[in-house]
């Protein structure tokens, strides 16, 4: 395994500084990042030292990068790539898609220098309480040299495969994320306009049996994994409650958006003939409608 004598880390923003912290914690770290009182500051909490230039990165075996866009990444690893050690590792823990992922790696490869995805799901206040969760994607020896770097930034870790599907991961659980906080703040101003108490409704939609846990934990796990839809509750009655909640904010005069357009999801599912089976069903649609991608 190589020995690591030291950690580079690009990036001190709001989570690369307490993310280099931790790293500090158990390595000799060199840092870089465009401001001047940031690299001060590391030197002076942690002993950072400051990277001064891409020739400082001879001895160093794995670089870390939380940037703030796919194209800053680049843009260093361009830089750096032919003055690190053969062998080197490069985390990226930035926030972006497994193409770019891809296309570090491609920067990379000619030498020898290889790439893994290492998404950080935290906040600041989870980074600095070491309660934050990597999702890794890449080469599972790649993986491996750098696992004690991995140890040191968060204890809970998962692999979900080739280079890219940690990347992957974090982008779709975002987008869920995201997505939900619509749905919850159309539900909120429903349940406000008709008199329903807000707490009671949290108590209602965090109900594992109920609203945000079921479709996830027992439609998606169970019937669309196995691509089980006898039985259950019929496509038809579920597009029949997603009408009754459109007609319920029209006549509130709430707007809907999240919640109108998955309506229109059901009403598909129907005239593709799905009506009867359940619901999770609709995942058949995608099914349909993806086409895989030509490899690169």
């Amino acid at each position: 395994m190589t020995d690591i004598s030291k950690v580079a880390v690009y990036g001190l923003g709001n989570m690369g500084f307490p993310l280099a912290r931790r790293i500090a914690a158990r390595f000799a770290v060199q840092v870089f990042d465009l401001n001047q009182d940031m690299l001060a500051t590391a030197g002076t909490e942690f002993g950072a030292e400051t990277i001064t230039g891409p020739e400082a990165l001879s001895q160093t075996p794995v670089v870390v990068l939380c940037l703030p866009s796919p194209k800053v990444s680049l843009a260093v690893l361009r830089q750096i790539a032919p003055h690190l050690p053969k062998d080197a590792v490069v985390v990226e823990t930035s926030t972006v898609n497994p193409e770019d992922v891809i296309a570090c790696r491609d920067v990379l490869a000619p030498f020898g220098i290889r790439v893994i995805d290492a998404s950080l799901m935290a906040g600041v206040s989870q980074m600095e309480a070491g309660t934050a969760s990597l999702l890794i994607g890449g080469e599972e020896a790649a993986i491996a040299v750098c696992k004690p770097v991995l140890d040191a930034i968060a204890e809970k870790q998962t692999v979900f495969g080739a280079l890219g599907t940690g990347a992957a991961a974090k982008v779709i659980n975002n987008a869920v994320a995201h997505a939900v906080m619509v749905v919850v703040a159309e539900a909120g101003s429903m349940a406000t306009a008709t008199g329903v108490s807000i707490d009671k409704l949290v108590g209602l939609l965090s109900d594992p049996q109920m609203g945000l846990h079921r479709p996830l934990t027992y439609r998606f796990a169970k019937r669309v994994v196995e691509g089980d839809y006898a039985g259950g509750m019929p496509l038809d009655a579920a597009r029949k409650d997603s009408r009754l909640a459109l007609d319920l904010a029209q006549t509130e005069s709430i707007p809907l958006f999240a919640i109108q357009a998955a309506h229109s999801v059901y009403e598909m599912a129907a005239r593709a003939g799905y009506a009867r089976e359940d619901y999770a069903v609709i995942a058949k649609l995608w099914e349909d409608w993806h086409v895989p991608a030509v490899p690169k």
